[in-house]
């Protein structure tokens, strides 16, 4: 595919031998990623193969018209720890995401996407801290790589959901970047949005409504170095806006916060 991968530091010692009993399912939508399925795959099997006994890899392919779903059914045969699954249309990250973490069978459950801004080697430490809660909150410490069009979105998400969610929000700053939930709690707080930019805040505050353990932790954040990101085009823009008001509407008129419908 000509793309190269350099991975960051690892985050524990190479020399450790004991791996995470802990199950973890990392989830990672795709759509027309033709190049990056090999070398994001690879990556994420000999990483999570280093730090856990359990893991699989849930690779939604959302539709794609190029050789994306020839190439991970070529993988899956040869690994069974990737398990692909299939969109017939193109639904959007949001949708793709949640399919896979319904289908996510261990005990952790992890977002990505397939340029990897989340590095699979700092995920060790991560679920270790996970264990203390049922939501680890990953916050990115910079938006390195953004363009001023991101920024600006970005931005502008970030201080509407401050706006319309205050208690929610207090004291968390990034609610779009990923988080780490324990799979038991997935179904109290599985939310209405379908929308990229706000079915993950959706989820949070669900599940601080409910009172659950939700701990907050600053990662790295990793820019993409190939292709193109498809966030923040206008049309994701105005039904992250429905899902967000719509939650809005249901927090001032409903006193059932859990799983809807």
């Amino acid at each position: 595919s000509g793309y190269r991968v350099s991975a960051p530091p690892r985050k524990r010692s190479e020399n450790m031998k004991t791996k995470i009993t802990s199950g973890i399912s990392l989830v990672i939508p795709v759509y027309n990623e033709q190049d990056l399925v090999v070398p994001c795959l690879s990556r994420c099997v000999s990483s999570l193969s280093q730090d856990f006994e359990t893991f699989e890899i849930i690779v939604v392919d959302d539709g794609s018209t190029d050789k994306t779903a020839e190439i991970l059914e070529s993988m899956a045969l040869t690994e069974n720890r990737i398990r692909p699954l299939k969109n017939l249309i193109n639904l959007n990250f949001g949708c793709s995401v949640l399919r896979g973490m319904a289908a996510a069978t261990l005990e952790y459950v992890v977002p990505n996407a397939i340029d990897l801004p989340l590095a699979p080697e700092s995920l060790a430490p991560l679920v270790e801290q996970a264990e203390k809660c049922d939501i680890l909150v990953l916050e990115r410490t910079s938006y390195s790589g953004y363009v001023p069009w991101r920024i600006l979105t970005s931005w502008t998400n970030r201080r509407l959901l401050k706006i319309l969610f205050a208690h929610e929000t207090k004291g968390t700053s990034d609610f779009n970047f990923t988080q780490i939930y324990r799979r038991s709690v997935l179904r109290k707080i599985w939310p209405l949005a379908k929308s990229p930019a706000f079915w993950n805040p959706e989820m949070i505050f669900r599940g601080r409504r409910l009172g659950l353990r939700i701990e907050s932790r600053a990662v790295e954040y990793y820019p993409r170095k190939s292709g193109k990101g498809s966030f923040g085009k206008p049309h994701d823009i105005m039904w992250a806006l429905y899902d967000m008001f719509r939650f809005r509407l249901l927090t001032i008129f409903r006193n059932s916060y859990g799983r809807a419908g």
